[in-house]
């Protein structure tokens, strides 16, 4: 290239840049200002066309992913293994080409990176290309190799920002960033309908846009962060609108980079609003499970001396109206009693009160003692024990799987309005003892079935709205079944009848804590 000279106004000559070259600076310039791949591959094709005379120039991006090479002409792209000798070698090559061309190909890479292949066809002037050399176009493909890789990188850069943009947006906790001298660097939606903010926030202090409050326990937590590289939880109270608050737990840490360099503090803040109101909840069941227990027990006293005095009128009575009228006190007495005993229960169940009083029983025993039991007889069902001949005592609390079949029992005549057989069934069944209690009554309706061990769950059917109960028994029930290690369930269809069964696991050895347990009966 030859540079032209211009007289400077002291009389002396200086060199200006030939054409050439200064057309070599422009094609530079416009490389590093092109934002896209497109635009660079146009920009570098061009200009190398033109110091180099081709007949044509096209460029081949690299992919990373899939290591082939797209996006140029066809006819112009170099056998696989000429373009792996070319990157090996890290020169430009001109080398004959199909059907008679010769091409003149430029390897672009960055630090052995491959970034693309700028290829020239240069048919019928190779010579003459080889003699005017190849370095200039080779500088441009170097700069067009540094701009590409910068723009993928950028591309690469912005998409993982995008990325961990709804990353952080699509979290429930507000998240904001600072970097070392305070400002806010990132927060994400729910930072910004939490305290307050807007996009605006972004490299401001934290001081001038949270309120005063806010700031001063976050200044609290910076300060015992670069003590101690983390800050315990602290509670706080933001007000985002008019008479409303809200209760927040920050906590803060270091945020740091790929070198593990401080880069600021990330503060992470939650809204403690559903975990008050859970608590507060809590705390309600919690009373009023004290209050059904010691109102129950209240009313569990009188009741008992009610029933005693009934009891005694009744020996004494010789008039027949007087003694109907006295056997329906005593009936509902009973009732009364067995709904405390229900609440009572099911108060030590929901409080996790319920203790175990096991010891080795033959099952056959339990099913006897309830089956003489004045509450699970009726004059228009007749129940049918299935007992099996080899079962062996096993490790039951005796008093609770008394009330388990009772509950099992009554329910089935309960739900049998029309009467008929009661089955009921014991036997074996791998390690586990099978009960099986089966009806042929009304059946359970699917709507109802998934809350049917609920505490209070009654069926809201025409059918079952004559039928007395309160909705605890199988609820009890499943209690004392888990408490065995089994489990409880039953096979319904509706207008055919239902089976409960329940199965428990079959064990003859005491763990520690099981026997000789202070409280025995749930009814006591």
């Amino acid at each position: 290239m030859v540079a032209d000279r211009e007289r400077a106004d002291s009389g002396s000559y200086r060199l200006l840049p030939s054409p050439e070259t200064r057309e070599l600076q422009d094609a530079s310039r416009r490389l590093f200002v092109a934002s896209t791949p497109g635009e660079i591959a146009g920009v570098l094709t061009e200009a190398a066309r033109r110091q180099s005379g081709a007949r044509s120039a096209t460029l081949f991006l690299h992919d990373p992913d899939s290591g082939t090479f797209t996006g140029g002409d066809p006819r112009l792209q170099p056998e696989p293994m000429v373009i792996d000798f070319l990157f090996a070698d890290s020169k430009p090559l001109v080398l004959p080409h199909r059907d008679g061309m010769f091409i003149a190909v430029f390897p672009l890479m960055v630090d052995q990176q491959r970034v693309g292949l700028l290829v020239l066809d240069v048919t019928g002037m190779a010579e003459e290309v080889a003699r005017k050399g190849l370095e200039p176009v080779s500088l441009l493909a170097d700069q067009a190799a540094m701009a590409l890789l910068n723009r993928r990188l950028l591309a690469r850069s912005q998409g993982e920002s995008a990325l961990l943009s709804n990353i952080l947006d699509s979290i429930t906790n507000a998240i904001l960033t600072l970097d070392g001298e305070g400002r806010i660097t990132r927060i994400n939606r729910n930072a910004t309908a939490m305290f307050g903010l807007s996009g605006e926030a972004v490299g401001k202090p934290y001081a001038e846009v949270l309120t005063a409050d806010v700031a001063a326990a976050v200044r609290e937590l910076l300060s015992q962060v670069r003590e101690m590289g983390f800050a315990m939880e602290k509670m706080i109270v933001v007000k985002p609108a008019q008479g409303l608050e809200i209760p927040i737990a920050v906590s803060a840490s270091v945020l740091r980079g790929e070198n593990l360099a401080s880069l600021g503090t990330i503060l992470v803040c939650r809204d403690m609003t559903a975990s008050h109101e859970l608590e507060r909840l809590r705390h309600l069941d919690r009373m009023k499970s004290e209050f059904v227990a010691n109102v129950s027990h209240e009313l569990k006293t009188p009741l008992t001396s009610i029933k005693a005095y009934t009891e005694a009128l009744l020996d004494m009575a010789r008039d027949e109206q007087m003694r109907s009228f006295l056997e329906v006190i005593d009936e509902e007495s009973d009732r009364l009693l067995a709904l405390i005993n229900d609440l009572l229960n099911i108060s030590r169940i929901q409080a996790g009160r319920l203790k175990m009083n096991f010891a080795l029983v033959p099952p056959r025993a339990i099913l006897d003692e309830v089956l003489g039991l004045s509450k699970v007889q009726s004059e228009r069902h007749r129940i049918l024990p299935e007992i099996a001949g080899d079962l062996s005592p096993m490790l039951l609390d005796k008093e609770k799987m008394k009330e388990v079949l009772i509950n099992l029992l009554s329910n089935a005549i309960k739900y049998s309005p029309a009467g008929g057989d009661v089955h009921v069934r014991m036997r074996a069944e791998g390690q586990n003892l099978r009960i099986e209690v089966q009806d042929h009554g009304i059946g359970i309706p699917r709507e109802q079935r998934d809350r049917l061990f609920q505490a209070f769950s009654r069926g809201d059917a025409s059918e079952t709205a004559g039928i007395p109960g309160t909705g605890l028994g199988l609820a009890i029930a499943k209690a004392i079944v888990e408490h065995h290690d089994g489990r409880i369930g039953f096979e319904s269809e509706p207008g055919r009848g239902s089976t409960f069964f329940v199965l428990i696991p079959i064990r003859t050895e005491i763990r520690r804590g099981e026997a000789g347990s202070e409280l025995g009966s749930l009814s006591e």
